[in-house]
């Protein structure tokens, strides 16, 4: 019998890097299989054309995870300044490979995303993330993000609990 705790190890170490418009096809795809994955469904190329949308957005901040040319994972965020307000960022995507997850490729992402943020001048985030993925909230309660409510996605109509984090007191590297 295999020993599962070997093969995780093996599967590091990962390199962290800017992304590009060519990494959002192998993005859009990873965020399709991911969201079949998690909900216990089909692949939908409906995700994929979301997420391509959403990668395609100008000024985004993609930053992804790749052993050898392959993506393991990603972060997207995108400005969502309101008038009158610090400049804010919204995570709109993150989504890691099923061999990668569990081993901290998801926390390097999102504390790669967060050090981004605030070196570029962004004085918050925030993210919506559905009510039920309690490893994603996990996820995100652990790197200090902050419950500001709740509602329901307006794409799906599944409900979601929405975070914000301070960026302001955040020293960039």
């Amino acid at each position: 019998m295999e020993n599962l705790n070997l093969r995780k190890h093996s599967l590091l170490p990962w390199t962290l890097r800017e992304g590009a418009e060519a990494d959002f096809l192998q993005c859009s795809e990873l965020w399709m299989n991911a969201i079949a994955l998690r909900d216990g469904t089909p692949n939908d190329v409906r995700m994929k054309d979301r997420a391509l949308a959403k990668l395609g957005v100008p000024g985004s901040i993609l930053q992804v995870a790749e052993t050898g040319a392959d993506i393991q994972g990603f972060v997207l965020a995108a400005e969502k300044t309101a008038p009158g307000l610090g400049r804010t960022a919204h995570l709109s995507l993150l989504a890691v490979k099923p061999a990668y997850q569990a081993q901290g490729l998801g926390r390097s992402l999102l504390a790669g995303l967060t050090q981004t943020l605030a070196r570029e001048g962004f004085a918050g985030a925030t993210l919506g993330v559905l009510e039920d993925n309690l490893g994603a909230r996990k996820l995100y309660e652990a790197a200090s993000w902050q419950v500001t409510g709740g509602g329901f996605f307006e794409d799906s109509g599944r409900p979601c609990v929405y975070y914000s984090l301070d960026l302001q007191n955040r020293t960039p590297n």
